[in-house]
């Protein structure tokens, strides 16, 4: 199997867009970016302030058969028992259920540095991790994004509204691939800074009402972590 060590905007964007269902006589379906009541609820009740959402399935996103991933996500479960975290069965899926659904499992009391572990002894782009009781889902990821190259970076550009096509060409190409990564809504957003609402609590603030330094350079920084992301950039 080869292993990348960069991951496509798109395949980025999938990661953001996807659903991330805990299972139970209720399901509790996580969106990256969006704080859920219900997981701050099993937070509190299990007294964790941590947790996180992991799979072994299909390592690096690329298809294994159900035996393989079976005996990988047994394993990893395992791992987690080994550290005494109350464990959720769940799954991962694409919100247009096109896809196989990946099993997974909520880790609550795991620590990120555990979690990391976790994702790279099973060969994962990233994870879901929840960090504060505010059950705010963020993806992590494992490797840096990639460079899209020129023929994707055309055809999104030609995609994209003529006001919002000129401020994309002045980007950076590390800038305009982490846009590709984010939804139209959220790439609308970051090119168009002169139709911010200051009033809105989101994406210009986190969802605890901090204050992102809007206007300046750190903004680029922080749009996908205003989205519930963060990353590695290489």
């Amino acid at each position: 199997m080869t292993v990348n060590k960069s991951i496509h905007p798109t395949l980025i964007r999938s990661y953001r867009e996807a659903k991330y269902v805990i299972e139970g006589s209720k399901d509790i379906v996580l969106k990256i970016g969006q704080a859920n009541q219900d997981l701050r609820s099993i937070l509190l009740d299990k007294k964790a302030t941590t947790a996180s959402f992991i799979t072994a399935f299909n390592p690096y996103s690329e298809i294994l058969n159900d035996r393989e991933n079976i005996e990988a996500q047994e394993s990893l479960c395992a791992d987690i028992k080994s550290l005494g975290c109350f464990m959720l069965n769940g799954y991962g899926q694409d919100e247009a259920e096109e896809w196989p659904r990946e099993k997974s499992v909520l880790s609550l009391g795991i620590t990120e540095s555990e979690a990391e572990a976790l994702a790279d002894k099973y060969g994962q782009n990233g994870f879901v991790w929840i960090g504060t009781l505010d059950a705010f889902p963020a993806l992590r990821l494992r490797h840096s994004i990639q460079l899209p190259i020129n023929g994707d970076v055309i055809d999104w550009l030609l995609n994209l509204s003529p006001n919002l096509r000129r401020a994309a060409e002045e980007l950076s190409p590390l800038d305009q691939a982490w846009l590709i990564s984010a939804s139209e809504v959220d790439q609308a957003h970051w090119l168009d800074p002169d139709s911010w609402d200051l009033n809105k609590p989101w994406p210009l603030a986190k969802p605890n009402g901090s204050t992102m330094g809007i206007g300046t350079e750190l903004d680029r920084v922080f749009k996908l972590i205003a989205a519930g992301q963060s990353s590695i950039v290489r």
